[in-house]
């Protein structure tokens, strides 16, 4: 039986749901393979938390899952279930059978990792009731947005930006079949969730880093210009960044999903120790080939420079990163929109379900994020 940590048959061994003989041919896949053992750890261990949740001692996936698990044996490649609209990733089936209590406690943990500021009502000169310091939908207050492009002084990216917790969105869904408010949903988060494997541009002692241009499908007038930062050892770690944009050739330049002008307040660099991802919106004044440059300092006397090319250089072929940030940073931006178009929700959950059936996605919290979105697409299109 050949396997992959994310075959589904994997979760219905551990719930107990294989026959003999295809249970005997994963426990000898089991002694071979490292990965799959460790999954399989973890999938148990998720399975005794929903038990103790939920007062239960076992939970079965259900006649018409397994029918799904045993016809995906059949098939060259377990992976191809992911280009299914109507799939679950594996820990997605525990929640399904484990009911809508387990739901209710991960969507209560997401609830308390979201800053949601409620609006404050003010009365203008006229009597009026207005909104006063609301923040607006699907951008954080604290993540300074537009690059004020004066002179080469340049400004540094806000690091220590936040990963978004999706499980907020299944809960939602699950629970009366509505997304969450559009308040809750902060762009520049979701696209921090773009976790892949690249191979750097930038590589020093503590920090790796990557970087693209690419085109932005929300607005034709402006490109994308992506910058993508890993801690090498996990440790954590506080560069100093500086990011600069020739006002020759740039008109402006726009943090996706940042929270309005940076003003006169500086911009700390901030710390992190796993990954920091960043999409900036760039308007072209003219056409040139160098529209400015990304430099970054480190611990051990190390820095790294990368030149940042206009739409010319733009990648025909982008990334599987590139995507992935997109994408993520896309469902946020349609989310938090008043407008909530269902043919872009179709052509984003196209693109997700692409991106899912692609090895280079192997980060949990990125497919998860990535299936939340074929969820939204599949219930609000009932």
């Amino acid at each position: 039986m050949k396997m992959t940590p994310d075959d589904p048959a994997l979760t219905a061994y551990v719930l107990g749901e294989l026959g003999e003989t295809e249970s005997t041919e994963l426990n000898r896949a089991l002694k071979y393979d490292e990965n799959l053992l460790k999954e399989k750890e973890a999938l148990a261990a998720l399975s005794g938390l929903l038990a103790d949740i939920l007062g239960a001692g076992s939970y079965s996936l259900g006649e018409e899952r397994i029918a799904e698990i045993h016809k995906a044996g059949q098939l060259p490649d377990s992976n191809i279930l992911v280009l299914e609209n109507r799939r679950r990733s594996r820990r997605q089936s525990f929640l399904a059978v484990g009911g809508v209590a387990a739901v209710v406690l991960t969507g209560f943990v997401a609830l308390s990792q979201f800053d949601v500021g409620q609006p404050k009502m003010g009365v203008d000169g006229n009597g009026g009731r207005v909104t006063e310091e609301s923040t607006p939908a699907g951008r954080a207050e604290n993540l300074p947005g537009e690059v004020v492009i004066r002179s080469a002084e340049g400004v540094a990216i806000p690091l220590g930006i936040s990963k978004a917790d999706p499980s907020f969105v299944e809960k939602a869904l699950l629970e009366n079949g509505q997304l969450p408010e559009r308040e809750r949903f902060k762009i520049a988060d979701w696209v921090n969730l773009s976790v892949v494997e690249f191979e750097p541009l930038v590589v020093m002692t503590d920090l790796e880093g990557y970087f693209e241009s690419g085109l932005c499908p929300w607005d034709s007038t402006k490109s994308l210009w992506m910058v993508s930062l890993r801690s090498a050892n996990g440790h954590t770690i506080s560069p100093a960044t500086k990011l600069v944009f020739d006002p020759e050739f740039v008109e402006s330049a726009y943090l996706v999903g940042g929270g309005g002008t940076r003003g006169n307040r500086p911009v700390k660099s901030g710390e992190f120790n796993s990954s920091q991802i960043f999409l900036y919106e760039l308007e072209i004044k003219k056409e040139g080939g160098q529209l400015g440059s990304f430099s970054i300092s480190a611990d051990h006397d190390e820095s790294g420079y990368v030149p940042i090319y206009g739409p010319q250089r733009i990648q025909e072929n982008p990334t599987v990163g590139f995507r992935a940030a997109v994408v993520l940073g896309g469902f946020a931006r349609w989310a938090a929109s008043d407008s909530r178009e269902k043919e872009t929700l179709l052509l984003l959950a196209r693109e997700a379900r692409e991106l899912m059936a692609l090895k280079e996605v192997t980060d949990e919290s990125c497919r998860y994020a990535l299936d939340v979105i074929l969820q939204s697409e599949e219930t609000l299109n009932r």
